[in-house]
């Protein structure tokens, strides 16, 4: 019953850090056995000066540890509470592979099925520049390789690299860029390697199969794994896909912040790369999927997401404790503060004197 860790990582650039304030609110409740975790979440603020945050905690099926803390929005001084939805990021690959299933399982397609084929009928096919080739081993790539990362498709690209406006105007195209164009042009650059021959995390490979999901099954990305994905097991009202244009940014999400220049809000268009990271999610509602997503004991099952102003991290344990975390700021550009957070929460979880 037991499952490989995963580590799910995604490296984009940063914006604008907002000093924490000098007393850090908290909210919710735990039971008596969780107690240590309250100081890993108000110490890792401290140290980070981060804003805000939440930690959920799944026990045997039960919700035995809840708490906000800090601001979702410093400016306001809104609390972060354990329902504020945040982006979760890469996290979001693991709704778009249990949606692939789903549609595989349902007989509407393979592991073997053509990606490039399939995209066709959505509009998607490769641009090139004039003069230039698709490259002819991109028709070979399966579905079942843009799961586990092995299309070919080039890992070093990042999600500025098809939609911000710097990037849109460099392509020659019109802002605001249209899905079609934005994956269109990453279908049109050459490969990296031979699809199924080697391991590349891509960002843009799972951008693919949640636009697989709509075509086949005719359904938004967003209804369809909201419906078959998430309503099985949690309530989903408060689970969607960002753009992260702060014109469709929702009242009830958190405000992101960072060490960065590079702007929370208007820099990318996160509804393009839905699959591979889009989702805004509360880290209660989190905890609860996960925990019934790997029921009982002997899962082991990490995930990690990062993005401009905003860490998550999520573990199932083998005791059947499962634990969620989200921050809605991030140093630097690298994934140390996901490093950070997990290795501080996993210490705890690793003393605690179960019931």
């Amino acid at each position: 019953m037991s499952s490989p860790i995963i580590v799910a990582w995604l490296l984009v650039s940063l914006p604008v850090l907002r000093p924490q304030s000098e007393v850090t609110p908290v909210n919710g409740k735990g039971e008596a056995f969780t107690k240590p975790f309250d100081a890993v979440m108000l110490d890792y603020l401290v140290k980070t000066k981060a804003p805000g945050g939440a930690l959920s905690i799944f026990y045997k099926g039960k919700r035995v540890y809840s708490k906000g803390f800090g601001f979702a929005n410093v400016e306001e001084k809104r609390a972060f509470t354990p329902t504020t939805p945040t982006r979760i990021s890469s996290l979001s690959k693991h709704l778009t592979q249990r949606a692939i299933t789903i549609l595989i399982q349902g007989g509407k397609m393979s592991l073997e099925s053509k990606a490039v084929d399939i995209l066709a009928k959505g509009g998607i096919i490769p641009i090139v520049k004039q003069g230039n080739l698709v490259d002819s081993r991109l028709g070979k790539i399966t579905v079942g390789q843009l799961l586990e990362h092995k299309s070919g498709i080039r890992a070093g690209l990042d999600i500025s690299q098809c939609t911000s406006n710097e990037v849109i105007r460099l392509m020659g195209f019109n802002t605001p860029i249209s899905p079609q164009e934005a994956l269109g042009y990453v279908l049109g650059l050459p490969l990296e390697s031979d699809p199924g021959t080697t391991i590349n995390y891509s960002n843009f490979g799972y951008a693919l199969l949640g636009k697989i999901v709509q075509i086949v099954s005719g359904k938004p990305y967003e209804e369809f794994v909201k419906t078959n994905v998430l309503s099985p097991k949690v309530d989903p009202s408060s689970w969607f896909v960002t753009s992260a244009q702060r014109k469709d940014k929702r009242r009830e999400e958190s405000d992101y912040y960072s060490s960065n220049s590079t702007p929370p809000w208007d820099a990318f268009r996160w509804d393009i790369l839905a699959g591979a990271g889009g989702w805004v999610a509360p880290v209660e509602g989190l905890a609860e999927f996960f925990s019934k997503e790997f029921p009982g004991s002997g899962w082991d099952y990490t995930l990690f997401g990062s993005y401009t102003g905003a860490i998550t991290v999520m573990k199932v344990h083998e005791n059947s404790l499962t634990f969620a975390a989200s921050i809605n700021y991030r140093r630097g550009n690298s994934a140390s503060d996901n490093e950070i957070l997990f290795k501080n929460l996993e210490q705890v979880s690793s003393r605690l004197s179960l019931p």
